[in-house]
């Protein structure tokens, strides 16, 4: 089963009735950690996140990438080294002499081995498109490359114009494991199932989510492209 922790597709009418029971409490409080006061929705949100545990969930990932690309080889595990040096060997022509010593410049000083440590080789996911609306994915969206590209770069006229025309903003809807997902809250998928439903019934309730990360690759056959133009970031 594939569950969708946003909009609680795959989620089986079993859970959609224990979720109801707590309605009038839902329309009652807008702040999350006010449901977490309450003993049973806690027991709901852990028997929530077991079960997800035992099946599949949806991830969004954000990306301003070649679409091909993502069609023939899926999501890859690289280093920044790795993603730099592609990005040099495919697209540096598009950038005179003097922008290309800014670039490498730029990404010396940038990128070092603490950066290095938390995104080599890592996937990261949201689990809901609230990035959309509070402008979390818009440079993600905006510039070619990813953070280990352009993080350095945005701020340079010239040179960020360039990066916004390489590549397409996507959206990748990817069917992942979550067992193998890292995160950093404690019964995370419980967690943003339970906001989901909330904000069904209290439009002005605070929403849950979570960045985390895989240390494996996603196949093509896994991954949905979605055309991130059709949304407002």
């Amino acid at each position: 089963m594939i569950i969708n922790l946003e909009n609680l597709e795959g989620l089986s009418s079993k859970y959609i009735e224990k979720l109801k029971r707590f309605d009038e409490i839902f329309k009652s409080f807008e702040f999350f950690e006010e449901l977490e006061d309450n003993e049973n929705i806690n027991n709901l949100i852990l028997e929530l996140h077991n079960h997800c545990l035992d099946n599949k969930i949806i991830g969004f990932h954000y990306t301003n990438a070649i679409e091909n690309d993502i069609r023939e080889k899926g999501m890859i595990l690289r280093s920044g080294k790795e993603i730099r040096k592609d990005f040099m060997k495919r697209f540096l022509y598009l950038f005179n002499d003097n922008e290309q010593r800014r670039i490498r410049e730029e990404w010396l000083q940038r990128f070092g081995k603490k950066d290095s440590e938390s995104r080599d080789y890592r996937i990261y996911f949201n689990f809901t498109k609230n990035a959309l609306s509070n402008k979390g994915a818009e440079l993600l969206l905006k510039y070619y490359g990813g953070e280990q590209i352009y993080f350095p770069l945005f701020n340079l006229p010239v040179i960020n114009e360039k990066l916004e025309k390489i590549g397409k903003p996507m959206i990748l809807k990817c069917i992942l494991e979550p067992r193998e997902i890292k995160t950093l809250i404690q019964n995370p998928w419980g967690k943003i199932i339970v906001s989901s439903y909330h904000k069904t019934l209290n439009p002005n309730a605070s929403v849950v989510d979570q960045d985390g990360y895989l240390k494996s690759a996603v196949l093509s056959k896994n991954i949905e492209i979605i055309d991130a133009k059709k949304y407002a970031y």
